[in-house]
C-alpha cells in the first residue's frame, strides 16, 4: 500500500512538469521562428523541451549537481518563449483583455502602469501567464527530487539490519529452542547471588585499578616537577654567578686604570 501511495505521489508531481515541457513547445516554436525558419524553429523547440527532459531524467538518477546548470539554461529559453508568445498573442482590443485591465489597474498603478498604458499592462500579462509556467516546473521538480531522495533513504533503511532488533530476536529463538530441548535452565536465588557477588568484585578491582592508575600517574607528575623545580634553581644560580663575575669584573677595571695613572704620574 505505502509503495502505491509513494508510486501516485512521484507521477502526481512529474505530470505537471511534463504537461508544462509539451506547452512550452509549441511557445518556444514562436520565439525560435523570429530567426529562423518554421521547420528549423520547431526542431529546435523540440530539442530544447527534450532537453528539459533529459535534465529531468538525470536529476531522478542522481548524476550530481552539474545537471542544475543545463536545466535552468533550458528553463530560461522557455520563460522567453512563454512570455514572447503570450505578449505576441494577446489581442488588446477583446473584452478579455479590457476587463483584466479594468481589474488590475488600481494595484498596478503603484507600480507605475497607467490605465491608459495598454503596452504596460499587455506586457504585466504576458509575465505573469509566461513566466509562472517554468517555474511550476521547477518547483514540481524540486518536491520530486525530494520525494525521490526520501524514498532512496526508506529502501536503504530496510536494507540495512538492525543489529540490536536482530540480537533481541535470536535471544528469544535461541530461549525458545533451550525449552523446547529440554536443556533451559532457571537460575536459583544462590545462584544469582554468586553471580552479582562476581560481577561486583570485578567492578571494585577494575575501580581500584583506575585509583591505582591515577595515583601513580600524580606521583609522576610530582616527581617531574620537583625536578624542573631543581632545574630552574639551578639554571637561577648559574645565571646568579655569571651577573657577580661580570660585577666584578667592572668594578676592577677601574682600579687597574687607575695603578696605572698613580704610576705614570710618580713618574
Amino acid at each position: 500500500m505505502n509503495k502505491l501511495i509513494r508510486r501516485i505521489e512521484f507521477y502526481a508531481f512529474l505530470v505537471p512538469i511534463i504537461a508544462v515541457a509539451f506547452v512550452s513547445i509549441s511557445h518556444v516554436t514562436t520565439w525560435y521562428g523570429i530567426a529562423n525558419p518554421n521547420s528549423w524553429a520547431i526542431y529546435l523547440s523540440v530539442g530544447i523541451e527534450v532537453a528539459a527532459l533529459s535534465a529531468l531524467a538525470g536529476f531522478t538518477v542522481g548524476l550530481g549537481r552539474l545537471i542544475y546548470f543545463p536545466f535552468i539554461l533550458v528553463t530560461f529559453i522557455q520563460f522567453v518563449g512563454n512570455v514572447f508568445y503570450n505578449f505576441q498573442f494577446i489581442d488588446v482590443e477583446s473584452e478579455l483583455f479590457k476587463d483584466w485591465v479594468s481589474l488590475v489597474s488600481p494595484l498596478l498603478v503603484f507600480l507605475g502602469v497607467e490605465p491608459e498604458n495598454i503596452e504596460g499592462h499587455k506586457r504585466v500579462l504576458a509575465f505573469l501567464e509566461g513566466g509562472f509556467l517554468p517555474a511550476i516546473s521547477l518547483f514540481f521538480l524540486h518536491l520530486l527530487i525530494k520525494l525521490s531522495e526520501k524514498i532512496k533513504e526508506t529502501e536503504e533503511s530496510k536494507k540495512t539490519p538492525d543489529i540490536e532488533e536482530l540480537s533481541r530476536l535470536a535471544g528469544i529463538l535461541e530461549r525458545e529452542d533451550l525449552m523446547q530441548n529440554g536443556n533451559y535452565k532457571v537460575m536459583s536465588e544462590d545462584e544469582l547471588d554468586q553471580m552479582e557477588k562476581f560481577i561486583n568484585e570485578m567492578k571494585k578491582n577494575e575501580e581500584e585499578k583506575n585509583n591505582n592508575k591515577e595515583e601513580s600517574n600524580a606521583e609522576e607528575r610530582k616527581e617531574e616537577n620537583s625536578i624542573n623545580v631543581v632545574i630552574e634553581e639551578k639554571e637561577s644560580e648559574d645565571t646568579s654567578d655569571e651577573v657577580n663575575n661580570t660585577e666584578q669584573e667592572l668594578i676592577e677595571k677601574p682600579i687597574i686604570q687607575d695603578k696605572k695613572v698613580l704610576r705614570y704620574s710618580k713618574k
